[in-house]
């Protein structure tokens, strides 16, 4: 499982580190281990790219929370 599959999946779980990455998701990302085109793909909202770098071809579900002011 990928760095980023590993983080969504805790995303999914884990309540207080949802909320704070609703505060700053590129902040929680990168403290999570995600690289630099990792973070870009998932704020960009890109779902080919975030498919290709999570290696997933099945591509699980993400919850990609941004900030609307972005």
């Amino acid at each position: 499982m990928s760095n980023m599959n590993k983080f969504f999946t805790q995303l999914g779980t884990n309540a207080a580190l949802l909320e704070a990455y609703k505060l700053d998701p590129r902040g929680i990302m990168k403290a999570n281990g995600l690289t630099k085109e990792e973070i870009e793909a998932v704020m960009s909202g890109d779902k080919a790219q975030v498919s290709k770098l999570s290696g997933d071809k099945e591509m699980s579900m993400y919850l990609l929370v941004v900030n609307p002011t972005e």
